[in-house]
């Protein structure tokens, strides 16, 4: 099987150019630097394979800098699942609440707002695929503040569109892990497909490729 950071690494570009001290340029600070490096590195290598010495350097920063703004490495990492909660959970604010009406209608914009919002922050898609998918120390944490918000939204939507011949638990998870997969292992699928690279197309595609309509689930038709 294919290690999880050899087809999640090509999401990122190697940042070039900058000075290696502890400033990182105008308009960017040092914790925000470090964040977005750590970002990257967790969801390409796990925590576990990396140190902040390889975090340091991806920021262009001092390594004594993590300690500095974050006190240790789990700190760090804590700080980055901070800063992805935060993100999602606002994200998912803008989600219709199931009314009783419309429901495939906002299935549709359920899934589609997530398939976005994973394709704009793929290290998001990987972050969740390693360190929540994957069993380790940091896994109940990560679920917790990672894909409980994303399932406490969608689920009442689910239960109301499925009217009990489905279960909404399994349709999530199939559905989620489904659209997790294909960001996290986007390189492999653009080298299958002839808009590689194209970020419109792939979003297209992805979202064409889920049964998400009422008579395409099962047992719905």
């Amino acid at each position: 099987m294919m290690p999880v950071s050899s087809l999640t690494a090509p999401l990122r570009q190697k940042r070039r150019g900058r000075p290696r001290s502890t400033e990182v340029g105008e308009g960017a600070s040092v914790a925000d630097a470090l964040l977005d490096a750590a970002t990257a590195q967790f969801a390409a290598h796990g925590f576990d394979a990396v140190g902040v010495r390889q975090i340091a350097a991806e920021a262009s920063v001092d390594a004594a800098m993590i300690a500095h703004h974050f006190g240790s490495k789990l700190q760090l990492w804590q700080a980055v699942v901070d800063r992805l909660s935060q993100r999602l959970i606002a994200q998912l604010a803008i989600l219709p609440d199931a009314d009783g009406g419309q429901e495939g209608r906002r299935i549709d914009q359920a899934i589609g707002l997530l398939i976005d919002l994973l394709c704009d922050t793929p290290d998001l898609a990987a972050f969740i695929l390693r360190e929540v998918v994957l069993d380790s120390a940091r896994s109940e944490d990560s679920y917790a503040r990672l894909v409980k918000p994303i399932h406490d939204r969608l689920r009442p939507i689910l239960v109301d569109h499925l009217a009990g011949q489905a279960d909404a638990d399994h349709l999530f998870m199939a559905l989620s892990g489904a659209i997790v997969v294909s960001v996290a292992i986007r390189p492999l699928l653009d080298r299958m497909g002839a808009a590689a690279g194209d970020d419109d197309a792939f979003r297209a595609r992805l979202k064409a490729s889920l049964p998400i309509r009422t008579g395409d689930l099962p047992g719905l038709g």
